[in-house]
């Protein structure tokens, strides 16, 4: 006869690595959107496990879920590293992502462009007083977090999931990108105009103006890619 107690404590066994896992997940993303792990680095089980503390299993499966996330390449035999992009592969992303984020942004502005309008207009505020300030490390989050606030706003869980595969990617990317092709004041314009054409219901303008942007950052992104294979 089983114990009533026992699905408790089954739960109560599986809760702590659990926790040590995202917690693991969260540091190695971290770093490697942050360029602390380079493109194509190795990525050492027993370094991480002693630099966290903790043991190989947690920071074994925290691998396991980055490269779901597209973060990380698994080799049997060889080990884990760091996710690297050739020009082909980041213009095949390029690509991807205009489609999926035209796409959300069409539904977004259907569905509730009031609310999405209010999201692009905080975040716009919020690059132009970073901006002022001389805060320019926070400009790449934002614009990240600019292009998100379409997906969040967009209720369909099929585009959504689509851009989670490569989400984290461009955020990887958009961290190396040198001071001087971000382009903080074509990049706070060409949010604007989009923005401008949300608030008007101007769904097709809004896409035409989205796809434009996104384009033209791709050989920004081509350049960050080559240099950080260079690095690696």
């Amino acid at each position: 006869m089983s114990s009533p107690h026992k699905p408790e404590a089954t739960e109560q066994r599986i809760d702590r690595p659990q926790s040590l896992v995202d917690m693991a997940v969260e540091r190695i993303r971290a770093a490697i959107i942050d360029g602390r792990l380079g493109f194509g680095e190795q990525v050492s089980e027993i370094g991480l496990a002693n630099t966290f503390g903790i043991s190989k299993t947690p920071v074994r499966e925290a691998l396991l879920r980055l490269k779901l996330e597209g973060l990380v390449d698994i080799h049997p035999q060889r080990g884990s590293f760091v996710f690297s992009l050739s020009g082909q592969q980041v213009h095949e992303l390029m690509q991807f992502r205009e489609l999926i984020e035209s796409a959300a942004l069409g539904e977004a502005i259907r569905e509730d462009r009031a609310m999405l309008s209010r999201l692009l207009e905080a975040n716009l505020a919020a690059m132009a007083r970073c901006e002022a300030e001389g805060r320019m490390d926070l400009i790449p989050g934002l614009d990240s977090d600019f292009h998100d606030s379409i997906l969040k706003a967009c209720s369909n869980p099929y585009l959504r999931a689509a851009y989670g595969l490569i989400g984290y990617r461009f955020q990887a990317l958009r961290s190396r990108l040198p001071v001087q092709n971000k382009k903080v004041d074509d990049c706070q314009q060409s949010h604007g105009a989009i923005l401008a054409a949300v608030s008007a219901g101007t769904t097709a303008r809004a896409q035409k103006l989205l796809k434009e942007h996104i384009r033209s950052t791709e050989s920004a992104y081509l350049e960050a890619s080559r240099q950080a294979r260079v690095a690696a």
